[in-house]
């Protein structure tokens, strides 16, 4: 099979991209190499010496590969405590040194919707990774690509730090969890247990104030990739970029969302959406987070250049626009992506996880309760409706021609929202009968609704659902208000 005393590496990976390099290495470190077959052939055309996994299972590669690695054999050479282990001897088998393995790529496949999912479930590269992380004190365990290259940069005449072997199992017995419960949730998409996992995404200088340190982990592949960037991005930026690209996507194409404190300041709809958004309340979109559900022109960078905003998210970056835009001191410019809800939404509750569906229903089920909507009205309290499902609650938002005009929120009773709302649109002059307001729970009183009245509003959405009902109703009929009633909540805590 091979030389007992020089030292044994197995590889299995899928993409191939730049292993003839990793086998040089090896090489010029005096490691025989083992493949399967797909590694095998790759090396071999690279002028590369490697032998098959098949002289160490004593078994050839069965069941269209389903069986390639699971053998006694290869295990026990894996699992021995130490390289001249008597069993080993006794029965002829190679101690294996090190493992190079890229699992079959489930995640990557679940996540572009493959249906059959079946033979994406890596069965042998677990089973080996597991088996040489458990014995971390004298195999190197590299779980993929970026793990080799750490190993290559500490490697020393073919020794590896018993810290780096160390670091390696643990990511190992991290990227196998992950892995099985993946398939977990495929399977079924549910249980009594559940678990989250990911690998660290990007530095972050602190938590939400300086005294509080912070990691981010990507679970899947994160919402934005990180375009320019003059200084980290920080706990606070992701928080906020979240809320705001998670909006302009249930807005839909060419809309914009200006958020502040994880909290929406502007959002828009139209040809100047960006404009409108950032209009919508000038004073705190000032180091805000601007996200805008299409490609960012050099039109747009012609407002934006003397506007201060910590980030800029966007589906796409005209090349002149990104040029212009990379000048700005401080700017990160992040591309939003499409596939946002690839896990639940989590919240935590001290010690405790909290998990749900996201609020992303699109049947409001609007029903007119009375008063006579027009279309634009309708319209509005749609657009309304996503808007405030992006607000603390109780959250109000008053909103017109697709423009987000004034807003209150996370206040602990729906009248303070109501005047707080009311308030602010009446000191930027944008109090107008024709605007609607929208709540995202029900009125438990009237006297939100008659406070309403008097401001000049004149049409209202909101869920009901209150003893009181019938008052809310009876007030509006009395008043000539316009009451569309929403068939559900969208409580944000």
């Amino acid at each position: 099979m091979g030389i007992r005393g020089e030292r044994n590496a197995i590889i299995s990976v899928s993409n191939k991209e730049g292993l003839d390099r990793v086998g040089n290495f090896l090489l010029s470190n005096r490691f025989k190499i083992f493949g399967t077959s797909g590694t095998k052939l790759f090396l071999e055309n690279h002028g590369i010496s490697c032998e098959s996994v098949e002289k160490l299972t004593g078994n050839p590669e069965i069941l269209g590969g389903r069986v390639k690695t699971l053998s006694s054999s290869l295990l026990a050479g894996i699992l021995a405590p130490e390289r001249d282990n008597e069993d080993l001897k006794r029965f002829d088998y190679l101690p294996i040194d090190l493992i190079f393995v890229e699992l079959y790529d489930f995640l990557g496949s679940y996540l572009k919707g493959v249906e059959d999912l079946v033979e994406f479930i890596d069965i042998g590269g677990v089973t080996m990774l597991r088996a040489a992380a458990k014995n971390f004190q004298r195999v190197v365990t590299v779980p993929g690509r970026s793990a080799m290259e750490r190993v290559m940069a500490d490697m020393n005449d073919g020794e590896v730090s018993s810290e780096l072997r160390k670091s390696l199992a643990a990511e190992t017995f991290r990227l196998t969890s992950l892995y099985d419960y993946a398939i977990s949730q495929w399977l079924d998409g549910r249980g009594d247990v559940f678990t989250t996992g990911g690998r660290e995404f990007t530095k972050l200088r602190y938590g939400e104030n300086p005294h509080q340190s912070a990691h981010s982990y990507s679970l899947y592949p994160p919402f934005f990739d990180v375009l320019k960037i003059g200084k980290e991005v920080s706990f606070n930026n992701i928080i906020d970029a979240w809320a705001a690209w998670e909006l302009v996507l249930r807005l839909g194409a060419g809309s914009s969302s200006v958020v502040k404190h994880a909290a929406p300041c502007g959002a828009a709809l139209g040809p100047r959406s960006i404009e409108m958004a950032y209009d919508s309340d000038s004073i705190s979109a000032y180091g805000g987070i601007l996200a805008y559900n299409g490609t960012i022109d050099s039109e747009h960078v012609s407002f934006l250049k003397d506007k201060y905003l910590e980030v800029i998210i966007a589906r796409e970056f005209e090349k002149n626009a990104h040029d212009q835009l990379e000048k700005k001191k401080n700017l990160r410019l992040l591309r939003g992506k499409d596939e946002v809800y690839s896990i639940p939404d989590i919240r935590s509750a001290g010690n405790i996880l909290l998990v749900q569906e996201w609020n992303k229903k699109s049947d409001l089920g609007l029903v007119t309760r009375c008063g006579n909507p027009s279309e634009e009205t309708i319209k509005d309290a749609k657009f309304g409706w996503e808007v405030v499902k992006s607000i603390k609650s109780n959250a109000i938002a008053l909103v017109k021609g697709g423009w987000l005009l004034s807003s209150g929120g996370g206040q602990p009773n729906r009248v303070d929202s109501v005047r707080i709302a009311l308030s602010k649109s009446k000191e930027l002059g944008r109090t107008d009968s024709s605007a609607v307001l929208i709540s995202d729970g029900f009125f438990p009183f009237a006297d939100s609704v008659e406070i309403i009245e008097k401001s000049g509003i004149k049409n209202i959405a909101a869920p009901m659902g209150s003893i009181r009902d019938d008052e809310v109703l009876d007030y509006s009929k009395k008043n000539g208000l316009t009451f569309i009633e929403v068939k559900e909540r969208a409580f944000r805590h």
